[in-house]
């Protein structure tokens, strides 16, 4: 798992729906868009849609994203601005084996990233119509 930081809580997302982490000081922002959408950035000429993680899961967009998770989506890439990339760690099979700790990144909470995403671009597209 890829182990991400979004406000105090640290979230696992599935090495296999990584594809890269890039730096946010690409990232441009959409006038009037909503708070979970953070911007787009250019991505080797590609145009990616950012979602905010901490917007998504709170509905308060994050003060400042530190780094931006790019997730294979099909053929399609998207972004998910971070407070901060921490590292790669082997998350055990229950989250009840988690030792109990004050800090955040002994308490991570697996996220299926792709399928957080998908809903709302497919609700945001679903809204279009």
């Amino acid at each position: 798992m890829l182990v991400v930081a979004a406000d105090r809580d640290a979230f696992g997302i599935p090495v296999e729906q990584v594809r890269e982490v890039i730096r946010s000081a690409d990232l441009r922002r959409v006038p009037g868009s909503p708070p979970v959408l953070r911007g787009i950035v250019n991505v080797r000429g590609a145009i990616v849609t950012v979602l905010d993680l901490q917007a998504l899961l709170s509905g308060e967009r994050a003060v400042t994203a530190g780094s931006i998770v790019l997730l294979e989506y099909g053929s399609r890439l998207i972004g998910l601005a971070v407070h901060a990339v921490h590292d790669v760690r082997v998350l055990e099979a229950s989250l009840e084996s988690q030792p109990e700790s004050e800090s955040a990144l002994d308490r991570i909470v697996p996220l299926d990233a792709v399928a957080l995403c998908a809903r709302h671009l497919h609700s945001a597209d679903e809204r279009e119509r």
